[in-house]
């Protein structure tokens, strides 16, 4: 995709399974060498994270030794490697959010959300300029994150289609493979369906919804007005299937955010 993984100031993790930081390790040596850092990366997330950013440091410390005598230190600075943990704390209860960074026309927040037994959880809050972006993380159905949502242009909410895993789950079980078939019925109960990722866009009155952290992936696009059947009926904006490669523009001067993909 191009992204400057150089100019990479701050990481923000929304909780910590590992489909959510399993490609921190080769993001920390692009900010790291792509940027010629003199410090390591900040790495802000629940309570747990420091765990992280030391397994990440002591798996790549062999590698990082390899980069620093081939690259030197202009570019390979040995003050530079690494990952330095912050914990981001969002007080429980109603109303609970964090502002994690206020730099004049840029607000970034944090506010919890459920994704039990993963405890905390967060979703973020993106403001810029009098425009507004709001990113889910991993949830069921939340009222705070309605909340926090209110008035965005733009809703990023992941969804998982509970009839297409169901039939996974099914499908595992009578090929024999019980432990995937658990698995698949587990994850019911800590993910948002389409209809109420859409439910909370409408209820929170944002420009646009994009599904994204989609289960199960989709393989091809002619499976997209499945996965989201339900959504148009309960909210009156438009929907978005997120698909690698996808840029959503939010100008400071106005305009809707509609996507456009990354040539390559």
């Amino acid at each position: 995709m191009g992204f400057p993984t150089g100019r990479t100031e701050k990481l923000y993790l929304s909780h910590l399974h590992s489909d959510h930081f399993d490609g921190l390790g080769e993001l920390m040596v692009g900010a790291w060498v792509g940027g010629s850092r003199t410090s390591p990366l900040p790495v802000a997330g629940p309570p747990g994270v420091a765990e992280i950013t030391s397994g990440f440091n002591a798996a790549y410390r062999i590698d990082s030794t390899y980069r620093m005598a081939h690259h030197g230190p202009t570019v390979a600075n040995p003050a530079g490697y690494g990952l330095a943990p912050e914990v981001i704390e969002v007080p429980a209860g109603p109303g609970g959010r964090a502002v994690l960074l206020d730099e004049g026309d840029l607000l970034i927040t944090a506010f919890r959300v459920d994704h039990a037994p993963v405890e905390p959880a967060y979703g973020f809050r993106v403001d810029y300029k009098g425009r507004s972006a709001v990113f889910s993380g991993d949830t069921v159905y939340s009222e705070k994150l309605i909340e926090m949502a209110r008035g965005a242009d733009i809703l990023f909410h992941e969804a998982l289609h509970p009839e297409m895993v169901a039939a996974m789950s099914a499908a595992a079980s009578e090929a024999g493979a019980a432990p995937l078939s658990k698995v698949f019925a587990d994850i019911l109960d800590y993910h948002a369906s389409p209809v109420e990722a859409a439910r909370s866009a409408q209820s929170a009155g944002t420009g646009r919804l994009v599904i994204y952290h989609i289960v199960p992936p989709l393989p091809s696009k002619l499976l997209y007005p499945y996965f989201l059947k339900g959504t148009g009926e309960v909210y009156s904006g438009p929907v978005n299937v997120a698909e690698d490669g996808q840029i959503y523009s939010l100008p400071a001067s106005g305009g809707a955010p509609g996507p456009k993909l990354v040539p390559g």
